[in-house]
């Protein structure tokens, strides 16, 4: 009788596991996706910080400034838009602009429908202390 109720339950084993590891693994590469979110998230944030100060202490031009941000800046693989702006043009308290946009780099590709197409952007703004020299002009270019 032992061996008979035995052959019974073998198949449910082995259907309940498919349905948690389902959801284990949805789990998973859930909080694994949210952490590379995070952390390119990070990525954006501190290069725009990066350039934001490369402009004020006067490095160099729109383009210059561009150019070392993105070569600074570990941008992953997906291209990175970057833009330094003058705020407001000639006034008296001038600051510096750098807005950071990239979209999303997927790390598992599975979860890719609920991941991709986000957009990371980061704004970060300085005030100028003294004059520039270099900068004379906004830019906006793309990282490679």
């Amino acid at each position: 009788m032992k061996g008979r109720i035995r052959r019974d339950d073998r198949g449910a084993a082995l259907v309940e596991f498919a349905l948690v590891a389902v959801l284990f693994l949805t789990l998973v590469f859930g909080v694994i996706e949210a952490g590379w979110l995070f952390s390119q998230l990070t990525e954006v944030r501190n290069a725009a910080r990066e350039g934001a100060r490369l402009a004020v202490v006067d490095y160099g031009t729109a383009t210059q400034v561009i150019n070392e941000t993105c070569d600074r800046a570990d941008l992953s693989s997906t291209a990175a838009t970057v833009t330094v702006t003058r705020l407001p043009a000639g006034g008296p308290h001038e600051s510096i602009q750098i807005n950071i946009t990239k979209t999303y780099d997927s790390l598992t590709g599975f979860l890719d429908p609920i991941f991709q197409g986000i957009t990371i952007a980061s704004d970060v703004e300085m005030r100028i202390e003294r004059p520039l020299v270099s900068l004379s002009a906004d830019g906006s270019a793309v990282c490679p």
